[in-house]
């Protein structure tokens, strides 16, 4: 699968006991449907915010632009530390992403190697300032060229 190319995507949710956000970085997301707007994103079975996800619960997604690179690491780390990008409140989203989308968690599926599918209604899209989208491919980030 290193051959698949694609965006790197964060997940974060607000923990609604403590109001801390949890995050981490995934390559495998994608639209589902386009009425009702609905996405899918894997969770492995280490992620940090795969305890935290339950259905109706809300979730932020992520599209990290080229220059983002630092989130993507940050939190493909089990345990991330230093400033975090989160608002106080609200959805949790990382600020000019190339688009970051608010959405309510409607379903959650496991697979056999672990793995869980949440499938997501998206509620808002705010489009970022970034227009070129980083991308995850061979085992390493990637920008566009224009080639």
């Amino acid at each position: 699968m290193a051959n698949w190319a694609s965006t790197v995507t964060v997940v974060a949710i607000r923990d609604p006991g403590d109001g801390r956000v949890r995050a981490t970085t995934v390559s495998s997301f994608a639209p589902v449907s386009l009425e009702p707007p609905e996405v899918v994103v894997s969770l492995n079975p280490n992620a940090q915010v795969l305890p935290f996800v339950r259905e109706g619960g809300a979730l932020g997604i992520s599209l990290l632009a080229e220059d983002q690179q630092r989130w993507g690491k940050i939190f493909a780390d089990s345990f991330p530390v230093g400033p975090m990008p989160w608002a106080a409140e609200g959805v949790p989203t990382i600020p000019d992403a190339i688009a970051a989308l608010e959405c309510r968690v409607v379903a959650i599926h496991a697979t056999d190697g672990g793995s869980r599918l949440v499938v997501a209604r998206v509620g808002r899209i705010v489009p970022g300032e970034g227009d070129r989208p980083l991308l995850y491919w061979r085992r390493a980030y990637h920008g566009l060229t224009d080639d």
